[in-house]
């Protein structure tokens, strides 16, 4: 009986995908492998934490599904990292490190920590950064594709950015 609630509890958190997480904003995905850069906020005390408002980490989904790893300084400073550009009352504005052409905004709307981006000229929820790479060269960014929800209609949306 114990061997089948262990069985059935490891199932369940096997399946729990990154963005069931109340915390997480959005995740970017990379043609390279499954494994998902996640993007949390984070907090002190219910209010946004301005000095580190996002917690930035691997979450693998392949060889040891489930499992986190913290960025390495390179992949931060590099690749995934954000700038803190603007900071306000419970909210800030960020740019990540590898695209600054467009800034996001943390904050709380209608009770949910969100992360807002334009996306097909619509203000909207980011949910996910699609990356595609040339083939055999991971650092070589075709395009990426933003993926999110209209905050107006809750339609979804997606946007196509071709690497210029």
């Amino acid at each position: 009986m114990a061997r089948h609630i262990i069985t059935l509890v490891t199932i369940i958190m096997l399946s729990i995908t990154p963005d069931a997480t109340a915390q997480r904003l959005f995740h970017i995905s990379r043609s390279v492998n499954r494994n998902w850069v996640c993007y949390d906020v984070n907090q002190k005390n219910n209010l946004l934490d301005i000095k580190n408002p996002i917690h930035v980490y691997w979450h693998n989904n392949t060889d040891n599904p489930g499992h986190e790893n913290e960025l390495s300084f390179f992949q931060r400073k590099m690749a995934y990292g954000y700038n803190v550009i603007n900071k306000g009352n419970n909210e800030v504005e960020v740019k990540l490190t590898a695209y600054r052409k467009r800034s996001m905004k943390v904050k709380r709307h209608n009770g949910k920590w969100m992360c807002v981006v334009n996306i097909n000229n619509r203000p909207c929820q980011l949910k996910e950064i699609q990356v595609k790479t040339k083939e055999g060269n991971p650092m070589h960014v075709l395009y990426i594709h933003l993926l999110g929800t209209a905050l107006s209609d809750g339609s979804a949306q997606k946007e196509k950015i071709v690497n210029s």
